[in-house]
């Protein structure tokens, strides 16, 4: 199935407040803190590509 990351992507509902909580700790200057937030968004995402499209479309501010 070529269109598989598109129909992943399709599938992807996670909460927003779950991703804000993601986004704001890779910000933190714990890097442990921030290297944990981002194995979460890209565990979830696949992708940093895929992370900036969801934030984007759900409007949450980073």
């Amino acid at each position: 199935m070529s269109n598989h990351k598109e129909v992943k992507k399709q599938q992807l509902n996670p909460p927003n407040v779950l991703i804000k909580t993601w986004c704001t700790l890779d910000r933190d200057e714990d890097e442990q803190v921030r290297m944990h937030a981002m194995k979460m968004l890209l565990g979830t995402f696949g992708d940093l590509e895929s992370v900036i499209e969801f934030v984007k479309n759900k409007n949450i501010k980073v």
